[in-house]
């Protein structure tokens, strides 16, 4: 089957988890023999006479992308609501909610929705009302540069670059309100111990007056300048995988997720993660994590002091956590997407 896959190469997308999962599914696609990719781009014409299927990998809320003159069957990627599940946190003002009204309407006419959690399928039903039986779930994968790195003189010689601290938490994404990096860093500081922090989106300093910024520019007023919160910006991923070995936890401690990438990247590294138990990031987590309440910022220090200090909780968590993460696969969430396709040429 010939199918017509959006792609995300030269856009805002491409650093986010979005890109992450628009590049990996294309590229584990293309190495399957059953099916033929096409890749188009935000805005480029889509002659559909040859092809398959047209495969939408983002669903934008607040923006109309999706085309409603396209005459093969269509399915769409949504990854999550976080905007409408704390509307009052993504304010989308007038033109926002109008195109959110013209959006769900376009939605309800694709043939299939693809939701990458059990948890987003759920709030695809609630939020945008979609049919249970029009969403399929398919699971993300995690990307194979993320592994046990057992080189010392490669740690070492990131440790020394970097001027990384000898124990240390480690976050790694973005700065929007639901990752509770507020919550996240003073649960650090408290716990006694550094916190290191890489995202691109950490290098940001305009636009800290837009409401949707709020929470971030808390964390600068508070922690831009602790000794014991070390932001290093964009890192290329094989120093950020260093880092992540290097690590005494990996912290997701987010107030909702749609599926929860950091997770999986930390246990494929053998790492401890501590994790908020809301959302999709039980689903995904398993039993290799410590669960936490994200609200509550006590209990996030106790159980990081916890994990860093028990050596026998850190063995538990480090082989739960392997056993969990080799549930998934790029692999396999090309095969699961497949048989999405199919299903509707039949």
């Amino acid at each position: 089957m010939k199918v017509a896959i959006q792609t995300f190469k030269d856009t805002g997308h491409a650093g986010r988890g979005v890109g992450v999962y628009g590049m990996e599914l294309i590229h584990a696609l293309k190495k399957r023999d059953d099916v033929e990719v096409l890749e188009f781009s935000d805005g480029e014409e889509l002659d559909t006479i040859k092809v398959d299927i047209v495969h939408f990998l983002v669903f934008d809320l607040f923006q109309k992308t999706l085309p409603t003159n396209i005459n093969v069957p269509i399915v769409v990627t949504v990854h999550d609501v976080t905007p409408l599940v704390f509307a009052k946190h993504y304010p989308a003002g007038i033109k926002g909610n109008i195109n959110l009204f013209i959006q769900k309407r376009a939605l309800r006419k694709v043939d299939r929705v693809i939701a990458i959690s059990e948890n987003s399928k759920k709030d695809i039903e609630a939020y945008l009302g979609i049919q249970t039986k029009k969403i399929s779930v398919v699971h993300s994968g995690v990307g194979k540069q993320f592994k046990k790195i057992d080189d010392k003189k490669v740690l070492e010689t990131v440790k020394r670059k970097y001027n990384l601290p000898e124990n240390f938490a480690f976050y790694s994404g973005n700065v929007n309100w639901n990752k509770n990096i507020v919550g996240m860093t003073q649960a650090c500081i408290s716990a006694g111990i550094d916190l290191v922090i890489v995202g691109k989106s950490f290098e940001q300093k305009k636009d800290l007056n837009h409401p949707e910024m709020k929470s971030y520019k808390e964390f600068l007023n508070k922690f831009n300048y602790n000794p014991k919160v070390h932001i290093l910006g964009f890192v290329p991923d094989d120093e950020m995988v260093a880092i992540l070995n290097l690590a005494a936890v990996s912290l997701f401690v987010s107030f909702y997720e749609g599926f929860g990438f950091p997770i999986l990247e930390a246990q494929a590294c053998g790492v401890p993660v501590l994790s908020s138990k809301l959302s999709a990031m039980p689903e995904v987590g398993g039993k290799g994590v410590m669960y936490v309440d994200p609200y509550d910022v006590d209990e996030m220090t106790y159980k990081i002091q916890l994990v860093v200090q028990d050596e026998k909780l850190r063995k538990d968590l480090i082989a739960e956590g392997t056993d969990n993460v080799g549930r998934f696969s790029w692999e396999k969430c090309a095969e699961e997407t497949v048989i999405v396709y199919s299903k509707l040429l039949k």
